[in-house]
């Protein structure tokens, strides 16, 4: 905390003398002309998502809206003795939508409404937004790993974690603030999705601003905008009740207290179906989670603002048991067993903003801090009378397991922004320090059946620093190259760097389609956690031995092509092929017989796949999606970890599907607005997955595909108006084999039929 008050202090003073850019939005900017002479005072508002922002040309034509939040928007131009005229356009972040306009009457010159809408230097084709009337009508609205799922490139995996362009781990960042992971098999989500506004999706093309974790993707969350709220407050009550005993309520609430917009938001739920269970009928699987979440922005000039985010969240699970011996799941406990896991989580993030007096630059400073615990209470007695059917006849006793992990961050991350004509240069640097700490408590037999007590404590800190420049190069309209390069380096319990080059070209082969180049390295550092005496404790080692920590950051190479092709205003679609060449992958395991989940490195890694979306908006509100992913996901050897034989050669090493690859996967989804103000909706959205692999990384025999259906229908909560949400996921009651007990992992099903019925209240 002294460290954190130290790195508040600083930035309060530097606040004085600087701007801020935040890592969610893009540039909108442009000319306006009147019979080819530039056009002052011409009035451009640029309306959607919950935000309205208003410029004007200058004496020389030009206009700039410099923060534009990822989405999409509706930008209208009025000039007197002319026509209005409106367009849609889509801002993706750091994106640059560069217009030139001509009234007589107003039109676009030299672009047709499609280039206008999805021009070379806008989003690359493997980034997807989800807008907030999108994320409402979602049945599976309720889950933010859910949400996630629904992009190309992401398949749905055990304890419902998404796992992005074939290897896990996915970067997160809150109102353009990191939320790193500190610790492993956590079963709660970074953020409650009811408190988010909408969210883009990077599965590919990453910019050189993102690095230094895990990227199998990088997720943008818009927690709320400046333009939600007008003036006074407003609020919205929300309760909820379904099946397996599911109980949830929610309190949002905005103000307007003079130049200062609070918005605070409230959630709780409980349910006995809380994670992936190891039988068809879910037992001791209950959970309960609560979440605060209070974000402030205040206009301290025309140019300023100041931002703050606070979170506060706690979970509780209980671990779900399985009492019978079967060909499933061999590990089985008497009834009874209470293990349970508790998760809390919080994070501070301060940002001020000060925008150029031309709209064209910008520069950030955000002090943060974030902090996680995760808590595992075993059953001692009972885990000790637990077994495992070796399948020859003998039973090998399983280990009582308490844990208490927990990781501190404090960082500061800085960025400067700026438009030079046809040229958009960012750069910047991030750095943060974790402190973590870890203590253990095993019960084992040991050979002679007695029961044997571990107990081991260890501690660490870790720095993780990046730097960074890119340019988004756009010298015609019919093409851009968007170049740039990053360092990264950590320290900890390993230590290592890499400068990584990243360039992507976007060409206009006409005013409808797009293609789409991408080559970038990318660099992740391991966990700070240590679990090497467990390991050997568990595997009836010497306790006092303690292997030496090899593990080592992963290094990938990735690459893109893509074609993007708009078919009509609203209407867009894409196919996109990707390769990832990954060394040193980073993974994580179970330590058989316990719930220790310990991180490790695969030799090398390959993943490769198509992917296409298909989406649409509709003139009377309805939308449409369709995602579809074929992939491959393979990896092989040990290089690193706290296994107790040695690394494997890349020359030794051969190549089996990872226990998360799934061949093909596919989402199809479909609102329907009706009513006299469209607040009425109705949304289906059935889902594919080819199984995953039986055995990890050992065979070719896979689980059987799965299919199921989801729907949702409900109003949109309006002052005055009730609003209510009724959601059915897998309606056919297709229970499916998620993963089966093979040494690493615990046997899990997929959920049964669940129906949940919520009802919202504005005041």
């Amino acid at each position: 905390m002294r460290i954190l008050l130290a790195v508040l202090t600083a930035a309060t003073v530097l606040l004085l003398n600087t701007q801020a850019f935040a890592a969610t939005t893009g540039l909108v900017k442009g000319v306006t002309t009147l019979a080819g002479q530039p056009t002052a005072g011409v009035a451009l508002t640029l309306k959607g998502e919950g935000t309205t922002l208003r410029a004007a040309s200058d004496s020389s034509g030009t206009f700039a809206f410099p923060q534009v939040p990822f989405g999409h928007y509706t930008l209208t131009a009025q000039h007197a003795g002319t026509p209005d005229i409106s367009q849609e356009i889509d801002v993706a972040s750091d994106s640059v939508v560069n217009l030139a306009l001509e009234l007589q009457p107003l039109r676009e010159i030299g672009h047709s409404q499609a280039g206008l809408t999805r021009g070379p230097a806008a989003a690359p084709v493997s980034v997807n937004s989800l807008t907030r009337s999108q994320i409402s009508a979602l049945p599976n609205n309720q889950s933010l790993n859910s949400v996630i799922q629904t992009v190309p490139g992401i398949v749905h995996f055990s304890y419902n974690e998404p796992v992005a362009h074939g290897f896990h781990g996915l970067t997160y960042e809150i109102d353009g603030i990191p939320l790193p992971l500190g610790t492993t098999s956590n079963f709660s989500e970074v953020i409650d999705p009811r408190t988010i506004d909408s969210l883009e999706v990077f599965t590919g093309a990453f910019p050189a601003e993102f690095g230094g974790s895990r990227q199998g993707a990088v997720i943008n969350i818009i927690s709320h905008r400046a333009n939600d709220l007008g003036s006074g407050d407003q609020g919205l009550l929300t309760v909820g009740a379904g099946s397996y005993g599911g109980l949830q309520s929610s309190l949002a609430e905005a103000a307007r207290i003079g130049n200062t917009r609070i918005f605070l938001n409230l959630n709780e739920e409980r349910t006995n179906r809380g994670v992936d269970s190891p039988t068809f009928a879910p037992m001791h699987d209950a959970s309960n989670q609560s979440n605060q979440f209070l974000r402030t922005i205040t206009t301290l000039s025309t140019r300023d603002t100041l931002a703050l985010d606070f979170s506060n969240n706690y979970a509780g699970f209980q671990i779900p048991i399985n009492t019978v011996d079967s060909p499933n799941d061999p590990i089985f406990v008497p009834p009874g067993t209470d293990d349970v896991q508790r998760e809390y989580d919080g994070f501070l993030n301060l940002a001020f903003t000060h925008n150029t007096a031309d709209g064209n630059g910008y520069f950030q400073i955000v002090p943060w801090y974030r902090s996680d615990r995760v808590v595992y209470d075993g059953d001692l007695p009972n885990d000790l009378l637990g077994q495992v059917d070796d399948g020859n006849g003998t039973f090998t006793p399983l280990n009582g397991l308490r844990q208490d992990r927990r990781s501190e961050f404090v960082g500061l991350r800085l960025a400067q922004f700026r438009s030079y004509g046809p040229h958009a240069v960012k750069f910047g640097v991030d750095g943060s320090v974790e402190n973590f700490k870890g203590s253990e408590l095993i019960e084992y037999y040991d050979q002679n059946n007695n029961v044997q007590t571990f107990t081991d404590a260890s501690s660490k800190r870790g720095t993780q620093t990046g730097a960074y420049i890119q340019d988004k190069w756009t010298p015609t309209r019919f093409f851009s190259i968007f170049a740039g390069l990053r360092y990264d380096g950590s320290t900890g319990y390993t230590s290592g760097s890499q400068l990584s080059p990243r360039i992507e070209i976007n060409g206009q082969v006409d005013p409808k389609n797009l293609l789409h180049v991408y080559y970038g390295r990318l660099y992740a550092a391991p966990f700070i956690e240590d679990t090497r005496r467990a390991a050997v404790v568990t595997a009836g080692g010497n306790s006092n031995a303690l292997p030496v920590y090899d593990l080592q950051p992963e290094r990938d190479q990735y690459y893109e092509f893509g074609l993007a092709h708009t078919f009509a205003a609203g209407m867009r679609g894409y196919v996109n092929l990707w390769k990832r060449d990954a060394t040193n992958v980073l993974d994580t395991t179970q330590i058989f017989p316990t719930p220790i989940f310990a991180v490790f490195n695969n030799t090398i890694g390959i993943a490769k796949g198509a992917e296409g979306r298909f989406e649409t908006r509709f003139s009377n509100g309805d939308s449409a999606f369709v995602s579809a992913s074929l992939s491959s996901a393979q990896a092989g050897g040990i290089s690193g970890g706290t296994f107790l034989f040695p690394p494997a050669a890349s020359s030794d090493v051969t190549l089996n599907p990872e226990d998360h690859d799934q061949t093909f996967t596919a989402t199809l989804d479909y609102t329907k607005r009706f009513g006299r103000d469209r607040s009425f909706f109705a949304s289906v959205e059935p889902q594919y997955g080819t199984g995953y692999p039986v055995l990890f990384q050992n065979g070719p025999g896979r689980l059987p595909p799965h299919l199921t259906f989801d729907g949702s229908v409900g109003r949109d909560a309006k002052k005055g108006s009730l609003g209510f949400v009724a959601s059915w996921q897998n309606i056919a009651n297709r229970m499916y084999l998620l993963k089966v007990n093979n040494g690493f992992n615990t046997t899990q099903y997929g959920p049964g039929s669940q129906f949940t019925l919520r009802l919202t209240a504005p005041f």
